[in-house]
């Protein structure tokens, strides 16, 4: 069994001591003694007891003595370099006059077992200091570990720090001190505890609220409520009121409430919980694992756009989507559109995320291989918003994928990973960009953003995939803290790094998805005709190797066109996913030549042109002079009716009767005839002349087909 020296014991229904806290000073083997001395007396003349080992090894073994631990002073937890000169000087001095008796082990024993000991009154007078003086080092020395440092002046607690001074016939605190002679300052209050309760009672009223007023207000409506009588009497008396100052009453404010009181009190609780609590967890406490937990939400470009069709039209700020693996900080699927946060917009960015990104990058320019992008991957959880994500068409959709996992309502903090990502897409690209609102920081009098827009929403979606995979091969160094893997492989702490390390070594919880399972659940579901022309939508036409060898087209113009269910991609024109089946998969048809002014445009172009061709059919339903014709018809119309009613009636077989001869009676009296009607072919003059303009030459007949009954 270890009794070391300095260890400190608890005594509990022992027969040796009374129960509390023992410092073993000194092991007399040569006396079989253990001097004990007690710690938890208060008193300045204690000393320490000697008993034998025996005795307090049968303690132990009965577990009436057990070891225990003793809390130090925060006076003498101080590094060597952070006392001041003038408490070492003071520490050394005490030590000094302790240090020959306390190694003398017969005074510790004397001291200990006898009630007299001059030998402690004799070295006193050697040092020249009191003898009660010298055992009160002794005790401090012993008290606090036996140690020089526990010498320390205990000047801590100087001025009865932390305890309330009881208020007298005498202010506390420093006096008013006048800058001149010349002016006499009023005396200084004294706060008794009805001041205080008052103090309070004018905190709770206005200060302490969600719009609550600043402390100077509070403090005069205090004043107004509390304290009028005295101020209206020192008025009319012409002297200054006997009321509390303004530093007393800030003073007591800080006392009366705590700071954590205040803040909790002056703010609601969701701007409690989102600004002002402490950040003690991590957003990897749940999961370190990459695809343990996406964050999916969406923000509106600080960004003005315009139109690739016509750049003079402003299309106004378009939708960003982001899905960021939270574990890894890897952006894992975006999607910009000119829709609104919107389940329609959102599946996009889900389709992006769970799918390979070589595609995606390709339609706007972008060459990379799946290496340099490599998510295509869905997440154990999908953690969104209370928005477009929680009605039942994406709670139908995804949850045979994942499960989703809503975030409390005005907490973006719950998903913080993703709010960081639009943060620094902002401050790395957006807010670069002619047009840019920069988060609506605009001057009043300031340049209207929308006059410098330049940029399509292809070029801004270029610009962002281009930060994304920026982004995804960044250091953070948070990374670094958060798997071994990094540093165990010798891996920069980057997104990609991460990701990559993590499949690697079979540490997460992803899980593929299929192609066609995500183009038919998560692209827009839409309808499309088969026409003689191709497959048409929205004003375009496609096409693809199987239709062309079916030869559809040519069944829709001859038997009319039909209905097919498409799947369609907004970020491009280029192609649309087809069922030319009811039992086959989608297949990708392509943009028809006839359609090719479309080529490399996102679907919100087409739209653009529809919507440009509705406002151009609004603008001029019909034109001014079809009206005019349209009246004109009608005077027409009637004064052909009364003529033919003022005619003479005949029958309707008169009516119809030489009606070829009437037609050349007609050109005869109507029309400017240069010679008599010629009969026959036989009549016509072949004799060359040099001036046949009066004549009227009728060309050959060829020879006359024979019907079937002729032939036959």
């Amino acid at each position: 069994m270890e009794l070391p020296r300095n260890s400190v014991w608890e005594l509990k229904d022992s027969d040796l001591a009374e129960d509390g806290l023992y410092r073993i000073l000194e092991i007399m083997l040569d006396v079989t003694s253990i001097i004990l001395f007690p710690l938890n007396t208060k008193s300045v003349t204690t000393r320490p007891f000697a008993v034998s080992i025996e005795a307090f090894t049968e303690h132990v073994k009965s577990r009436n003595a057990s070891k225990a631990g003793f809390n130090l002073p925060s006076f003498l937890l101080v590094a060597e370099e952070n006392i001041a000169k003038e408490h070492i000087t003071r520490r050394d001095k005490n030590y000094s006059l302790i240090e020959e008796i306390i190694s003398d082990r017969a005074f510790i024993f004397d001291y200990a077992t006898k009630k007299r000991v001059s030998h402690l009154a004799k070295h006193a007078k050697k040092v020249g200091i009191d003898r009660k003086a010298l055992s009160r080092l002794l005790m401090q020395y012993w008290r606090y570990g036996q140690d020089k440092m526990a010498l320390l002046p205990a000047y801590n607690n100087s001025g009865g720090f932390g305890k309330d001074r009881k208020p007298t016939d005498k202010p506390l605190g420093s006096p008013k001190q006048p800058r001149t002679l010349a002016v006499e300052r009023s005396v200084k209050y004294i706060t008794t505890d009805i001041d205080k309760s008052k103090f309070k009672k004018a905190l709770k009223k206005y200060y302490l609220k969600q719009a609550g007023l600043t402390l100077s207000k509070t403090y005069k409506n205090m004043l107004r409520d509390s304290y009028a009588d005295e101020i209206r009497i020192a008025d009319a008396c012409c002297k200054p009121p006997v009321v509390p100052t303004l530093k007393q009453f800030s003073y007591w404010s800080n006392k009366i409430f705590t700071k954590d009181e205040v803040i909790k009190s002056k703010s609601t609780e969701n701007d409690h919980l989102r600004n002002k609590r402490g950040l003690l967890g991590s957003v990897i406490q749940d999961s370190y694992l990459p695809g343990a937990h996406f964050e999916i939400d969406a923000t509106v470009a600080d960004v003005h756009i315009v139109s690739e069709l016509g750049s003079q039209y402003v299309l106004g700020r378009p939708t960003i989507y982001i899905i960021v693996d939270r574990a890894s900080r890897m952006i894992v699927g975006m999607h910009v559109s000119l829709f609104h946060a919107s389940w329609r917009a959102a599946r996009q960015a889900l389709s992006n995320c769970f799918m390979p990104k070589s595609r995606y990058c390709e339609e706007f320019g972008v060459d990379i291989d799946d290496s340099q992008w490599p998510c295509a991957h869905i997440p154990k959880e999908l953690v969104c918003d209370n928005g477009e994500m929680i009605g039942l068409q994406p709670k139908k959709t995804l949850n045979p994928m994942t499960k989703l996992s809503f975030t409390p309502p005005y907490r973006p903090d719950c998903k913080g990973v993703v709010e960081k990502r639009f943060d620094i897409l902002n401050k790395e690209v957006i807010h670069e960009f002619l047009g840019t609102t920069r988060g609506g920081n605009i001057i009043r009098g300031s340049r209207d953003p929308r006059k410098d827009a330049i940029y399509t929403l292809k070029e801004v979606t270029v610009q962002i995939i281009k930060a994304v995979l920026e982004h995804n091969k960044s250091i953070l160094g948070d990374l670094a803290f958060s798997s071994p893997l990094l540093v165990e492989n010798d891996l920069s702490p980057t997104p990609i790094n991460y990701w990559k390390i993590h499949l690697a070594k079979h540490k997460h919880e992803l899980q593929a998805a299929l192609p066609h399972d995500v183009i038919s659940r998560l692209l827009p579901p839409t309808q499309v005709s088969m026409t003689r022309n191709g497959i048409h939508f929205n004003g375009l036409y496609y096409s693809n190797k199987e239709i062309e060898e079916r030869n559809l087209a040519s069944v829709a113009r001859s038997s009319g066109q039909w209905k097919l269910e498409a799947r369609i991609d907004e970020n491009t024109t280029n192609h649309i996913y087809v069922k030319l089946d009811k039992n086959k998969n989608f297949e990708l048809c392509y943009l028809s030549p006839r359609s090719r002014m479309f080529i490399d445009k996102s679907m919100y172009e087409s739209e653009f042109i529809q919507e440009w061709l509705d406002s151009k059919k609004e603008l001029t339903p019909i034109s001014v002079t079809s009206i005019d014709d349209h009246q004109n018809r009608h005077h027409v119309t009637k004064n052909a009716k009364k003529r033919s009613y003022n005619a003479e009636k005949i029958a309707f077989s008169e009516k119809t009767k030489n009606v070829r001869q009437r037609r050349e009676d007609e050109l005869q009296a109507t029309t400017n005839v240069l010679q008599p009607k010629i009969q026959s072919n036989k009549n016509i003059d072949t004799t060359p002349s040099e001036n046949r303009s009066d004549k009227i030459v009728s060309l050959p007949v060829g020879r006359k087909r024979r019907t079937k009954g002729e032939s036959s």
